[in-house]
């Protein structure tokens, strides 16, 4: 099983976990971070885990719920959020999934992010071009040239001079995600805010297979920071200026 097949196939176990959990209660608890936790995040965690152990002993895994653990030290690691979205997941709406990432020396090789309300995966590896689970072709972010047609999604709110500047700040769909709609061309750039290492790995590599470009705010592509601008690549500059002036 190649690294994309295996991602693939945990992202699947993930959704086949969850998605019972989904029909009716959950229980749930409140994390130190103040942050929800339910009985469904733990399974698909535990699930994931003994997969990996399974697949790939020798990886290190990072996931939200367990924290660091398999091969620690090891030049592989998967980073995962068993239920990225899991206030939504409480919720009843559909824009949670599941975030799969494997890092090799520092670098994301493989990505899969998963809506299984709707029956969807995006994946992608290094060099191979991003995808939809609901078409062959491969996904391409918008062309959209011009700062001011713009569709920004994200953190908009958070500096007071982007609205002033463009005249379309986009809302994401609730079935969706910025990200997600970035990849689907329903965005042209999202300003990130927030978010840990198994929440916005996925991204980057998604977004650069897709023809788009994710940095952080030094201009590199780490997602630990907890913030992004991520786009069509065109726009880049231009939305990085508006973030960060």
């Amino acid at each position: 099983m190649t690294d994309l097949e295996l991602a693939r196939h945990l992202a699947s176990i993930a959704d086949e976990v969850a998605l019972p959990y989904a029909s009716g209660y959950v229980s749930m608890q409140w994390k130190a971070d103040g942050s929800p936790v339910t009985a469904a995040d733990l399974a698909v965690d535990a699930a994931l885990r003994e997969e990996l152990a399974r697949h790939r002993p020798e990886d290190a895994v990072l996931t939200e719920e367990d924290g660091l653990s398999g091969a620690i030290g090891s030049t592989r690691r998967w980073l995962i959020d068993p239920i990225d979205g899991t206030s939504y997941f409480i919720d009843g709406l559909p824009a949670w999934g599941a975030h799969v990432a494997l890092e090799v020396d520092g670098t994301i090789e493989v990505a899969v992010i998963t809506r299984p309300m709707l029956g969807l995966s995006w994946y992608a590896s290094r060099g191979a071009g991003a995808f939809r689970s609901d078409s062959a072709a491969p996904i391409r972010v918008s062309t959209t040239a011009s700062i001011e047609d713009a569709r920004i999604g994200g953190y908009v709110w958070s500096r007071p001079e982007i609205p002033s500047r463009v005249n379309r700040v986009a809302r994401w769909v609730a079935s969706s995600s910025p990200t997600l709609a970035l990849l689907d061309g329903e965005l042209d750039a999202v300003i990130g805010k927030g978010g840990f290492a198994w929440d916005l790995a996925p991204a980057v590599l998604l977004v650069a297979e897709a023809g788009g470009r994710y940095t952080d705010p030094d201009g590199g592509a780490r997602y630990d920071m907890q913030a992004s601008v991520a786009s069509n690549g065109v726009l880049h500059d231009a939305v990085c200026a508006l973030a960060y002036p």
